[in-house]
């Protein structure tokens, strides 16, 4: 095996171990493509991952002694930096806390693997990330200082942000609604810097954006950022090996899979998949890596993207659809718009309370109307069916009034269930309602016939209440078949 390929592996490899096992082989077999030796390569390694217990999900340079061990600087001076401590180790680099002797201040230093610390591309790919990084100057993208060269090994000593990242911060679910826009606004302004100047991202994903202590965000890790022609948006520069797809699964354009240049554009549509995300705790194309995947390569082959509302922010859902369309026409064609647009959103928000509250949007109103008008007919329907069961024969007139009590209750406590989450925690709605929702036309629909079963039974001699009966029975169907699904579409619970 060429080192080439050896690399190409172990990429794909690691890669594959950031997701759930479950998902690992579903990743590998849909990032391998049609290079089933690939596929067979990296599948091989992650049963052997499994049956040693995560002895190989340690970086290759240490599973395999044969392998080059990293010179270990810390404690070391390299220029003018002295090496405090290791803070992030990755495939593709490995970053150390340093102090700045000559002006005191703690900097971050990013090297390569030692593996790759003599390899070409890869020394370009960093040196390629200090010089874009350093033509960056705006608050929410880390500083980059310079670039050190020791021992033929290259160092990038940038700003070092102390405090976490936002994929730590999703860990304890969904950011406050209060300090959404102002973050969204952050990540959104440091596109626009970096795309003013022609460079595009990349790779962004909340792995890569942090917060610092006092609140501040920081965009960071433009490693595989490039520069793009302000004419036409074609790239101007390529350091993608060849074969290889630059980003990271699920947090891709795509346009980007399909193998099309990418562009600022491209940027804007992982920014929405990164803001919506933060605004509900979900990705919004699935929650495994097997599924991102697969709608970004159909929305690749043409299919518009399904993505279930609402957000908790009124209007936000309306920008961020527009990021996520799937031709980059459709999408906003610069930063700076969409950052005009967050601000609009900002201006024009309430105050928010730390509990996240339901968009005010007219659609979710109308949506929460129909619940509460539904749950309040069908709750009625007992009380109809009580006062009919006296002209229907015993013991038949019993049964059918439990029967009718019986469902009519259920579907009172899943309307009342969603209604509920749709004001109080409003970034579960979409998931909450595919869960209840299937269980309505059962419940409903057996209220319905038994409505009209016991009108029936009453018609020779109530003609009035039979009529009641039907009546109801007709609006309950006529609300499941009709109105229901014209509220989930208004609400983006259903396309």
């Amino acid at each position: 095996m060429t080192p080439e390929r050896w690399r190409q592996v172990t990429d794909l490899f690691h890669a594959a171990l950031q997701h759930a096992p479950d998902a690992r082989e579903g990743f590998v077999r849909q990032a391998a493509g049609i290079d089933l030796e690939l596929e067979r390569e990296v599948l091989s390694l992650l049963s052997s991952h499994d049956k040693n217990e995560g002895y190989l999900e340690r970086p290759a340079w240490e599973a395999a002694t044969e392998l080059q061990h990293d010179p270990e600087p810390l404690g070391h001076t390299i220029g003018k930096y002295r090496v405090v401590r290791e803070v992030a180790r990755g495939g593709m680099g490995i970053v150390y806390r340093a102090t700045d002797e000559v002006l005191g201040r703690s900097v971050a230093l990013k090297a390569l693997p030692a593996e790759y610390a003599h390899d070409k591309v890869r020394r370009e790919r960093l040196v390629r990330e200090a010089k874009l990084s350093a033509q960056l100057n705006h608050r929410a993208i880390a500083t980059v200082y310079e670039l050190v060269e020791n021992d033929e090994q290259l160092f990038m000593a940038s700003e070092f942000v102390q405090g976490i990242t936002l994929r730590r911060e999703l860990a304890d679910g969904p950011l406050p609604s209060g300090h959404l826009l102002g973050t969204l606004l952050e990540i959104a302004g440091a596109l626009a810097a970096a795309h003013s100047l022609n460079i595009i991202h990349r790779d962004l994903k909340p792995e890569n954006i942090m917060r610092r202590e006092d609140g501040q965000i920081k965009v960071l890790d433009f490693g595989l950022a490039r520069t793009v022609s302000s004419s036409d948006l074609a790239p101007s520069s390529h350091l993608t090996e060849l074969g290889t797809i630059a980003g990271t699964p699920g947090y891709m354009a795509p346009e980007v899979l399909d193998k099309r240049p990418a562009d600022a554009r491209s940027d804007i549509f992982v920014f929405g998949l990164v803001a919506w995300e933060l605004a509900t705790g979900r990705h919004p194309l699935g929650a495994s890596a097997n599924t991102q995947m697969a709608r970004l390569l159909d929305m690749a082959a043409g299919t518009e993207p399904v993505v279930p509302g609402p957000l908790p922010v009124a209007g936000l859902e309306r920008v961020l659809r527009r990021c996520l369309a799937r031709a980059p026409d459709d999408r906003y064609q610069s930063a700076e718009a969409l950052v005009n647009d967050l601000r609009s959103l900002q201006r024009t928000s309430e105050p928010m309370s730390s509990i996240p509250v339901p968009s005010r949007e007219p659609r979710l109103w109308w949506w929460q109307f129909h619940q509460a008008t539904t749950a309040a007919v069908v709750a009625s329907t007992p009380v109809w069916s009580w006062i009919a069961r006296e002209w229907i024969s015993r013991p038949r007139g019993a049964w059918i009034f439990f029967a009718i009590l019986s469902v009519a209750t259920a579907a009172v406590i899943l309307r009342l269930n969603m209604l509920f989450t749709s004001r109080v925690q409003p970034q579960m709605l979409a998931e909450h309602h595919g869960r209840l929702s299937t269980w309505l036309p059962w419940t409903e629909g057996a209220l319905a016939l038994l409505l009209l079963w016991s009108a029936a039974l009453i018609s020779d001699r109530h003609e009035a209440w039979a009529a009641l009966l039907i009546g109801l029975a007709v609006l309950i169907g006529a609300s499941l078949a009709v109105i229901e699904p014209a509220t989930n579409r208004g609400a983006g619970l259903a396309h």
